[in-house]
């Protein structure tokens, strides 16, 4: 909590009333409305934790004027349950409301003391004051420890705060769980300590706790008096009020009743969620990060968490999904502009925080917007498409690719790479093309037609303009068909082109930088790896070492780098040896995630590798090594040679030039990094376990990587006999969710991609154990375990069975969210009740352009150092406006609940 601000919006709290009242929102879906809601409740918080009292105080009051209003709505009753997992239920309210009154308190013993002798305004002299935004400089430290006191009574702190805390180092914090489990996994934080839970019990004196505690226990423990907020933690409290029985609890009455010799700077608190809340956000700044909580044997609670549908009618069914209004035939949401109160409430969803049109305004208006928009963006991006088009000409007819096996240079690779990525841009120009078309003939059926006789020339104008578009798009649709003819010809070429013998010699493993480093496959020949390899020669008079030693000298890697001028960490781009693009857009999404980087460049990994597994710890410290020159900011771009290597030695696949998948190499990545870290033992807690925590420490082994604890999660999958309803789980890990997009659909969203794969299907012929014979049945999955980051593989290509199964792309515009994906309504009943997040935000995306025959990756991040979002199109990295980071090209999305990290990288 930072410290208090001074007062400066008014004499008393009569003052700041006028700023609580909100507009007229009868007319406002409770979509908006729930949206506002929230965001006033974490504007709230911020200011909070901020120490603007004022400021926290009118945005808590419009969040109660806010929920009024949505509980006032003739439709609350239908919404009830998205309200309560919107913005909580009763509980969570009341203690909102706790906040706003300890606040109210506190603001109105502060107006009083800066009230002069006689009253009267002594700051504003009758002057209106308007909100400004809050500051960042605090006031002294004698005034705020004074001011803080009336709100630490709240009693609880969230992870983030108390991380910003400990990097501030302002904090002690006392972990009041039993000595074996501190013993096991704790803060590395160096002024937290374990209170054990067996030394405390009710009736003790501070004094004579401290008697009981180990030498170091009793340095640090005398450090309360001194460190500006003390917090406790155990497993998994979640309040200010755990049950009287608690230890935290007993511990909390101690500090605060019977240790009379201490004057505590501010109240003491509680960490929200405990330390398994914390190990899950920030597993990097723990010991041991795999443990995991114990559990209350609670067999009755298991039993109902393992009947996921009590009925076969609450599992909504894949045919009903698929068959709901707009997922199907439709590029995007109906829209009647012909009605006002319909179009304007379709343009304040659209723009939730500005104000609404004028009512008089005519619907075609925005038609006609859409329209400017889309023109300019287009024609400029034909103008770089013309003009990357001729330079491809020159190539192909200076090559006589045709009649050769010619390799393009890096440069001229990159003019195809570019053609690829603005033909992607320029069919979505073609779908908001069509679009606009749509809305035009919805809005020329639904209009009267005295109406439209107003607006006959508008309406001429808009359909030549998409007439003249549509042209433009038939003529590019001509030019890349000429495009592939070229390239089949090429192709062809290839197969029959045979090279110049060359003489023997020693050829190396990865290319140099005479070579040229590029791509498109159908373009280059394969090396082949499939020479025999020497036959080794072993020395029988020295003794083999465990493989648990690292006998070899520290390696010299060749990242060739091209050193830049002022480059930003995280910045610097992977140069393309040879199709390495799919690898370059999974490395830099990768080297993104914020916990992972942190991990690697400080060098943690190296406390678990694993040297017994089949890479030998070999890819997690190429991985690192990469990462980190990635993020030292000297480097324009720097090449991957070391760790292409290394995984072309265990995945053939990987080692010649030739394309291959991104998700397919990401898949492989995950568990040969997951595989090199396996070195965390988890012991098991209880005798009785449920079956997914069975599941899981099957898949682990019982030994987990930080790797796991970041990526992995776990679905459930439930089969119930349509005759007997009975039940039967299954339970399978993960590190990403393919998702399958809607067929007959160029548009569409990722929620219905998620409905569908988490909806229930029939299946036939299912023995189910109760009936001892085949029925039929429903399926459905769940996740029953959410990693903290949630990767998406977008299911773009599949077997075409009309032509000879070849693998086609699916080109759908798939919508989805830069922020707030909500994935309760996917999680099994058991991860519902669980206290992690289950809202994700965006921060990387890998793209893929072109077909399966010709393509190219890149990759679009979110710099947690900056703060915003880049382009990474291999060696070439480039600032990218968000508004671009949707398009029809994506192919994995990376999302993440974990809080953004203050990086600290020399």
């Amino acid at each position: 909590m930072a410290q208090w601000k001074k007062l400066y919006m008014g004499d008393r709290i009569e003052d700041l009333e006028k700023w609580t009242t909100i507009p007229d929102l009868r007319n406002k879906s409770m979509k908006i409305l729930l949206n506002t809601a929230r965001k006033l409740y974490l504007t709230a918080e911020d200011y909070r934790l901020d120490g603007d009292q004022e400021l926290a105080y009118i945005t808590y009051m419009k969040y109660f004027n806010m929920l009024s209003a949505i509980r006032g709505k003739s439709d609350y009753n239908q919404h009830k349950l998205t309200v309560r997992q919107v913005l909580g239920d009763t509980d969570s309210n009341r203690r909102i409301m706790d906040t706003l009154e300890l606040i109210n308190t506190s603001l109105r013993k502060r107006y009083e003391q800066l009230l002069p002798p006689g009253g009267g305004n002594a700051k504003t002299n009758g002057a209106p004051i308007s909100p400004p935004l809050p500051s960042v400089e605090p006031i002294d430290e004698k005034g705020s420890l004074a001011s803080a006191a009336a709100f630490a009574q709240l009693g609880v702190i969230t992870c983030e705060a108390l991380f910003r805390r400990m990097q501030q180092k302002s904090v002690l914090v006392m972990d009041c769980r039993n000595s074996a489990d501190y013993n096991n996994s704790h803060l590395t934080y160096y002024c937290a300590f374990n209170v054990p839970e067996e030394l405390i019990t009710p009736g003790m004196s501070a004094g004579k706790l401290q008697a009981c505690l180990s030498s170091s226990a009793k340095a640090s423990w005398a450090a309360r008096s001194v460190k500006e907020s003390v917090v406790l933690m155990d497993w998994n409290s979640k309040d200010a009020h755990p049950t009287g029985n608690a230890a935290i609890y007993t511990l909390l009455d101690i500090l605060k009743n019977w240790d009379p010799d201490v004057t505590y700077r501010t109240p003491i608190q509680i960490l929200e969620g405990g330390y398994e809340y914390f190990i899950m956000m920030y597993p990097t700044h723990c010991t041991n990060p795999s443990v995991q909580a114990p559990q209350q044997n609670n067999n009755d609670i298991e039993t109902i968490d393992d009947i996921e549908y009590p009925s076969i009618n609450d599992i909504t069914m894949k045919e009903d999904v698929m068959n709901e209004p707009n997922t199907k035939h439709k590029q995007r949401p109906s829209i009647n502009r012909a009605s006002k109160p319909a179009a304007l409430r379709t343009y304040e969803q659209s723009q939730q925080n500005q104000q609404p049109p004028e009512p008089q305004e005519n619907p075609i208006n925005e038609i006609i917007r859409d329209q400017e928009t889309l023109l300019l963006r287009a024609q400029h991006n034909d103008m770089l498409l013309d003009s990357a088009s001729k330079k491809w000409q020159s190539i192909f007819e200076l090559k006589q690719l045709q009649a050769e096996g010619a390799v393009l240079s890096t440069a001229e690779q990159e003019v195809l790479y570019n053609i690829m990525q603005l033909e992607s841009k320029a069919d979505d120009y073609k779908m908001e093309n069509n679009r606009l078309r749509d809305e035009l003939n919805r809005y020329k059926e639904q209009t009267p037609q005295n109406h439209l006789q107003n607006d006959t020339e508008t309406t001429k104008r808009i359909e030549s303009k998409i007439q003249e578009r549509q042209e433009l798009d038939k003529q590019h649709e001509r030019d890349r068909l000429e495009r592939e003819r070229q390239l089949a010809i090429a192709r062809e070429a290839k197969r029959h082109y045979k090279p110049p013998a060359e003489p023997t010699s020693t050829r190396p493993d990865t290319p140099t930088d005479d070579s040229p480093p590029n791509s498109n496959s159908e373009l280059q020949h394969t090396v082949t790896y499939d020479e025999a390899p020497p036959r080794p020669v072993y020395d029988r008079s020295t003794k083999p070492q465990s493989r648990d030693v690292e006998t070899t000298a520290p390696r010299v890697r060749d990242f060739s780098p091209v050193v830049g001028h002022n480059v930003g960490r995280g910045l610097t781009g992977l140069k393309n040896l040879g199709n390495t693009c799919y690898m370059n857009s999974i490395l830099q999404c990768l080297s993104n995630t914020p916990q992972l980087m942190e991990f690697c460049i400080s060098d943690k990994y190296k406390n678990y590798i694993s040297r017994r597994n089949k890479t030998n710890g070999q890819v997690i410290e190429e991985v690192a090594a990469l990462i980190k020159e990635l993020w030292n900011g000297q480097y324009k771009c720097v090449a991957s040679r070391d760790l292409r290597y290394v995984v072309g030695q265990y995945q053939k696949i990987f080692r010649g030039v030739d394309q291959q998948d991104s998700h397919e190499f990401l898949t492989i990545l995950m568990d040969w990094l997951h595989s090199d870290l396996q070195t965390l033992r988890v012991p098991r807690k209880r005798d009785i376990i449920s079956a997914a925590e069975k599941a899981w420490l099957e898949f682990t082994k019982s030994q987990e990587s930080i790797i796991q604890h970041l990526f992995y999660g776990q679905i459930k999958s439930t089969v119930k006999c349509v005759t007997c309803t009975k039940e039967s789980a299954t339970y399978e890990c993960f590190s990403n969710l393919s998702l399958e997009l809607p067929a007959n659909a160029n548009f569409c969203y990722l929620h219905q991609c998620m409905d569908m794969y988490f909806s229930g299907e029939k299946i036939h012929g299912w023995n189910c154990p109760n009936c001892k014979t085949k029925r039929d049945a429903i399926k459905k999955l769940d996740i029953s375990k959410l990693p903290p980051v949630l990767v998406v593989h977008l299911k773009r290509f599949y077997a075409d069975p009309s032509n000879a199964g070849a693998y086609i792309k699916k080109q759908n515009y798939l919508q989805f969210p830069l922020e707030n994906l909500e994935m309760k309504p996917y999680t099994a009943r058991v991860e519902s009740r669980a206290v992690t997040p289950k809202t994700y935000q965006l921060y990387a995306v890998s793209n893929h352009y072109g077909t399966m025959e010709g393509g190219h990756y890149t990759a679009f991040c979110k710099s947690a150092h900056y703060g915003r979002w880049y382009k990474f199109d291999d060696q070439v990295v480039s600032p990218l406006d968000t508004s671009n980071v949707v398009s029809s090209a994506a192919y994995i999305l990376f999302y993440s609940w974990l809080p953004p990290m203050q990086l600290s990288i020399s």
